[in-house]
């Protein structure tokens, strides 16, 4: 049954123009900054600065990206749920002798389908330099895969985000207004407050470092794997109440 609503909302996607648009949107963006990259690798001795260069792949390619999820995510996910909460449609599917459990974990996986390619673009435009650059198809997937749990991670929150309201619109708000939160938490270290070191890794950016350095870490996959359980559970449980009301 998850399948079959993750199937459902997938496609949906791309029978309207949105997520063509949106890969193409995606590859037009990283292509520029790829050629940005490419630019301050050429020119005299650029033997001297190849060293850097899977770094400035990932570091450039692999943070415009989550950016570009930061910005559509809670968009996509307010278009999943939101828009069957303000149409109507969702009191039938809720209706359905399917657990409310197994039709969020069908948006969410559907959610995460759609990322996919999203991801994987960075990667392609990375290994189309092998041969003639130094590139570490390593460090790539690695960054690659830490990309698509952030991404799964904001589709996590911006379920939860429309689980509050009917209202598309405020349902976006509210789940960039949490990732905004989740993006600078760390920054109270700044403020004077050391002590308070969980702050920093609550921060999803600190985890998605390690994985645009080339090192996958079990605790980041905890982190990113605990995290959005915690939020599909805080939509369950949303979703359960208003149920019951």
């Amino acid at each position: 049954m998850i399948g079959a609503i993750a199937a459902r909302d997938w496609l949906a996607a791309f029978r309207t123009p949105v997520g063509w648009v949106l890969l193409a949107a995606t590859q037009a963006i990283l292509g520029y900054v790829l050629l940005k990259v490419l630019d301050a690798f050429t020119g005299p001795e650029p033997a001297l600065r190849t060293a850097g260069l899977n770094l400035e792949l990932t570091h450039n390619l692999y943070g415009t990206a989550a950016v570009v999820l930061l910005l559509v995510v809670p968009l996509l996910a307010a278009r999943s749920l939101g828009g069957e909460l303000r149409d109507g449609t969702w009191a039938l599917l809720a209706g359905a002798p399917i657990p409310l459990a197994s039709i969020l974990l069908g948006k969410l996986a559907a959610l995460a389908l759609l990322l996919l390619p999203l991801c994987l673009l960075p990667l392609a435009l990375g290994l189309l330099l092998l041969g003639a650059a130094p590139v570490d198809p390593g460090m790539l997937l690695a960054a690659s895969f830490g990309l698509w749990l952030t991404g799964v991670l904001f589709g996590a929150v911006g379920l939860f985000a429309a689980s509050l309201t009917a209202q598309p619109i405020a349902a976006a708000v509210a789940a960039y207004a949490l990732l905004v939160l989740l993006s600078v938490v760390n920054r109270a270290q700044a403020l004077g407050a050391p002590q308070l070191g969980v702050l920093d890794w609550i921060a999803w950016s600190q985890h998605l470092f390690w994985f645009l350095a080339g090192v996958v870490r079990l605790s980041d996959i905890v982190y990113f794997v605990g995290l959005t359980a915690c939020f599909l559970a805080l939509a369950h449980r949303r979703l359960e109440n208003a149920r019951l009301d």
